[in-house]
Parts: structure tokens; sequence; C-alpha cells
């Protein structure tokens, strides 16, 4: 029974069903959904900002747009058409929302891993 109740919780942790915790509390946890992967994020406006363009700019991607007062990104990478959100929740916690599209297709998993680069620079 031991064996079972590891292995299912070893098949969810590597499926990436259950939300991470990276950092010190930095991001409170990430869904993945449709087309985007989302999360809070534990720190100001402006540093999220900022991490998401450093991501994109080390990913190569094309930015197309970026408008910093609406914390909206457009950006292309290859094929993938990316769309970053950042909402205020309070000074010191911002909503994340990173979607991805191919084709216009939905692709959540492009997503979680823009996403993830994102959370990787702080």
């Amino acid at each position: 029974m031991k064996k079972i109740t590891f292995l299912a919780l070893g098949c969810l942790m590597v499926g990436g069903c259950i939300p991470l915790m990276i950092g010190a509390g930095v991001l409170t946890g990430y869904a993945l959904s449709g087309d985007s992967a989302s999360g809070n994020v534990k720190s100001g406006y402006r540093t999220v900002w900022d991490a998401c363009l450093d991501t994109l700019e080390e990913m190569e991607a094309e930015i197309v747009t970026a408008n910093e007062s609406k914390g909206l990104i457009r950006a292309n990478i290859s094929e993938y058409n990316l769309a970053v959100r950042i909402n205020m929740i309070s000074p010191n916690d911002q909503r994340l929302k990173v979607s991805a599209r191919r084709y216009l297709l939905p692709k959540p998993h492009f997503a979680q891993k823009v996403f993830l680069g994102i959370m990787d620079n702080f």
C-alpha cells in the first residue's frame, strides 16, 4: 500500500499537477489551464515586469508590444505567440499569466515553460 501511495504521489509531482513553491515564498503556486499558466507572485510590480522582459530577452523573443501601464507584453518566439499579463493584487502581490498559442491552437506546456523561466529570474 505504501508503494502505491508513493508511486501515485510521484506521478502527480512529475506531471506538474501539484502547485510548485519556488524560492522563499516568491510564488504561491501556479495553475495550468486552457492556453495559459498563471500564478500569484509575492513581489513588486516593477520587479515582476523586469523579470518578464529579461526572460523573454534570454529566450530571444521578438517583442511585438510592451505596455507597462497595462501590464501586457505580446511577443513571438519561433512560431509561438505569447501574451504575458501582470495584474496588481496589492503592492507586493502580482498575478502573472502567460498564454501561448501556435497556429491559433493553445499550447499550455510552452506557456508553462515561459512562466517557470520567469520564476527562475527571481
